[in-house]
């Protein structure tokens, strides 16, 4: 799926079908193990624009499915990936660790590790990576594929940025060298990256060319964008002129901030033979703990609107580095899966960066509406919430915990009550797996709407469940908007005994 949609089989590539039977197969094995329901399927395949009959469309392609994958078994004379239809929709009873999308999300995991030594995490981040021949769900249309896109382009930026950390930390600044200049050429007022880039040339002596660099990217913004590095490239071109460039900590935050990507272009791939150079390892994910203490949350980007250039390859990541990512600044302030920490000193539990980082857009947004600033204040719930999100998706046991009152708090501000108490709460706040809380206050703090009289969260989700051929969300990107408003406004008529019929009625002016 990190590419073309593809099925091998004991060495063979079998013939997947249309894009839309793709889609239909990639729907399933994005939530492998997992029942989606049929409507989930369809709005995945068709978004708003369904055939005639697309129960009976969507039937014929999972019977197609289903015959490809006995296909596949029988080529590798073992049993059959079955389809299975549950009440709560259809299921793909496959290992998840057999898709590279899910392989890739263990491995980055272990990358984000701390716990692990860095050379475990550089190589589990290096296979992780190896994994990419593309873009994401390459050639399937639609607004989910997209989404999907989206998110994983996010994720691969993530462990490229924390692998060069990585590296540059374990004393190994060639291969940063040999391998972010393609990456950096495609986005070339992307800070980080010049960043990083000089970091590994004043560790290897060449001082004057990271010099040069900073001259080239303060010309490139001037001339682009009007405006100057950011203060932190600044401070670090300031130490390289110096000579005192300080040693990254494991520990220092980054801000984050995303910015539309360019089309991704598919590019050849590379030998996993390659991965041998960085040492066995599974790892993924974002994290939050290798961050440069002057790296900036600042990005400047723009498509180049020339096609990327294509390089002789010399490290095992030269290919992950030359497909289109995501322009975004995620120096790891995501995704750390290991929330508590114990202090070397007192033994004590300490909060992980991404976490405190979380907790202070939270609060921040919380001081911008009591300042009576609700643009300010939705816009960083915004960015709390997608923080929250993926720290919940990486180890949701331990980074959900202490967001969840944060959470609450914010719902409530929105006019979202509770008829249990908060412990109960907290408890269905923790794990997108099992239940849909998470999922749906999200969104009901996404959307930034603000109810006039309060409605209990547990009927919201309650009603949503109930409704005709839905199942319970686990992804945002799952939730139905009209559903949602219709369980909200079925929960405001039921406790408050209103005749309200439009959801807009239910919202403070």
């Amino acid at each position: 799926m990190l590419g073309e949609m593809e099925l091998r089989s004991a060495g063979q590539s079998l013939e997947v079908g249309t894009p839309r039977q793709q889609a239909v197969l990639a729907a399933l094995v994005v939530d492998a193990r997992r029942p989606v329901a049929i409507e989930t399927l369809i709005n995945r395949v068709w978004d708003h624009t369904p055939p005639a009959d697309p129960r009976a469309v969507l039937y014929s392609h999972l019977s197609r499915i289903r015959r490809l994958l006995t296909q596949a078994a029988t080529l590798a004379d073992g049993t059959a990936v079955r389809i299975e239809r549950r009440h709560a929709g259809y299921v793909l009873d496959v290992d998840p660790d057999l898709a590279d999308l899910h392989r890739f999300r263990r491995l980055a995991g272990q990358g984000s590790d701390r716990w692990l030594g860095d050379d475990a995490r550089a190589a589990a981040l290096a296979e992780a990576l190896l994994l990419w021949r593309g873009s994401p769900l390459a050639g399937l249309p639609g607004e989910w594929a997209a989404q999907v896109r989206d998110s994983w382009h996010q994720r691969r930026l993530d462990a490229v940025v924390q692998w060069a950390q990585i590296e540059l930390r374990l004393g190994r600044p060639t291969a940063v060298i040999n391998t972010l200049p393609d990456l950096a050429a495609e986005y070339p007022l992307v800070e980080p990256f010049e960043a990083l880039l000089m970091r590994a040339l004043h560790a290897t002596g060449r001082g004057a060319e990271a010099l040069d660099r900073y001259a080239a990217v303060r010309q490139r913004l001037a001339d682009k964008l009007g405006t100057d590095p950011g203060p932190e490239l600044r401070a670090l071109h300031q130490a390289v002129l110096h000579g005192e460039l300080p040693t990254p900590s494991r520990d220092s935050v980054t801000a984050v901030r995303t910015v539309t990507p360019p089309t991704p272009q598919p590019h050849p791939a590379v030998s996993t033979s390659a991965v041998a150079q960085y040492g066995p390892g599974p790892a993924p994910a974002p994290a939050d703990g290798d961050e440069l203490p002057t790296m900036s949350g600042r990005v400047n980007a723009v498509a180049t609107g020339t096609p990327p250039r294509r390089v002789r390859l010399q490290l095992p990541l030269r290919r992950t580095m030359l497909a289109a990512l995501v322009v975004v600044v995620l120096p790891a302030a995501i995704g750390s899966v290991h929330t508590f920490q114990r202090d070397k000193c007192n033994g004590s539990p300490s909060i992980s960066p991404s976490i405190e980082r979380a907790q202070v857009l939270f609060s921040t947004a919380q001081k911008f509406d009591q300042e009576g600033r609700p643009k300010d204040a939705q816009a960083t719930i915004v960015d709390a919430v997608r923080l929250y999100d993926e720290l919940i998706k990486l180890n949701p046991d331990q980074n959900a915990p202490p967001l969840a009152p944060a959470v609450i708090q914010a719902l409530g501000r929105a006019g979202v009550d509770f008829s249990v108490s908060e412990a109960v709460l907290r408890t269905w706040l923790v794990n997108p797996l099992y239940t849909p809380y998470p999922a749906i206050s999200q969104m009901l703090l996404l959307r930034g709407w603000q109810l006039e009289a309060p409605v209990y969260l547990d009927v919201i989700v309650s009603n949503y469940e109930h409704t005709p051929g839905i199942t319970s969300p686990r992804n945002v990107a799952d939730v139905r908007v009209d559903v949602l408003k219709a369980a909200v406004l079925e929960g405001s008529n039921t406790r408050y005994g209103t005749q309200a019929k439009d959801f807009e009625h239910l919202l403070k002016p």
